[in-house]
């Protein structure tokens, strides 16, 4: 009995180590632009086989096969890929599709996410060890350390009275319809925001808000923020009523910058807030030497009109 007893025992342990030591995704199939972006900044792009239509950055990712919009992606067609993992951010669905895919025997990993500079660093590395190359992690969060670096020094150089009464900011997902969608707490534009030493005026409510009009004139913001969608923002802004009595707009304080460089909480997002800030703030103090070094996407403000 102890004879086999230990030809078990061995069994169990060569299996445990197989298990532990399974080789890493070689086909991955990814849904959420911000992990399309670690792996090409990991260097390890080669093992993408498919990414959903947020993944547009760098330009050369919509070459892939497309899996569909993140939150509704297509069985059928991650399947035709035959990957060995499906990586996705939290809002990767339908859950069915995902439940789908991973009955057949496809590896599925879905990152969760909660829009903070220390989850996004924590990604990086999660995504690193997945494809075991914890080294390139560890490089990738030195790159972004000196955005978080600039950040921290710009805000630690505001003037006293900026710091007493920071800005007051109104940051819009969209102006579309004459039915301004703005941002409360819980939010990835709610982070950044903050992150870049302002007030988000809405912080009380929790997510996407629908505000009036009439709403936004007695909120009257020092600066607005539009995420661009490819529309005329000033032309939506000047169609609104009230708009124009805003203290934002009549001081030429409205700047748009391109959401998924923004909010997408990738390895491009510090240096995004750091521009923020520097559109936030008449003065924003960075460290000698700091240079922006990513492209920066779809930038304007009221002033430039």
């Amino acid at each position: 009995m102890t004879k086999y007893r230990l030809l078990f025992l061995g069994c169990l342990i060569a299996l445990t180590s197989a298990i532990t030591k399974a080789t890493p995704p070689e086909r991955i199939a990814v849904a959420g632009g911000s992990i399309t972006e670690i792996i090409y900044r990991l260097g390890e792009q080669n093992r993408i086989i498919g990414v959903d239509s947020t993944s547009i950055f760098p330009e050369e990712a919509k070459e892939f096969p497309s899996l569909g919009y993140v939150r509704n992606i297509a069985v059928e067609g991650v399947l035709s890929l035959n990957p060995d993992l499906l990586l996705g951010e939290e809002d990767t669905g339908p859950i069915k599709a995902v439940e789908q895919i991973a009955s057949v025997g496809v590896k599925t990993d879905i990152i969760e996410k909660d829009n903070t500079l220390p989850a996004l660093q924590e990604k990086i590395m999660h995504i690193a060890s997945l494809l075991e190359v914890k080294e390139k992690g560890t490089a990738l969060l030195e790159d972004i350390q000196i955005d978080l670096d600039a950040l921290s020094y710009a805000k630690q150089h505001l003037p006293d009275s900026v710091k007493k009464s920071p800005p007051k900011v109104l940051f819009f997902l969209t102006l579309e319809n004459g039915s301004p969608i703005a941002s409360g707490s819980g939010t990835p534009a709610h982070t950044v925001v903050e992150e870049a030493g302002a007030i988000n005026l809405l912080a009380d409510y929790d997510g996407w808000i629908k505000l009036s009009p009439e709403s936004a004139l007695e909120l009257d913001p020092d600066v607005i923020i539009v995420m661009n969608r490819r529309q005329d923002v000033f032309k939506q802004i000047d169609d609104l009523p009230h708009f124009k009595y805003l203290k934002a707009v009549k001081n030429k304080a409205v700047y748009i910058i391109d959401g998924i460089y923004l909010l997408g909480f990738g390895p491009r997002t510090p240096q995004a807030i750091v521009e923020l800030g520097t559109m936030i703030h008449k003065d924003f103090p960075l460290p000698v030497g700091y240079k922006f070094r990513y492209p920066r996407d779809d930038l304007a403000s009221m002033a430039e009109r």
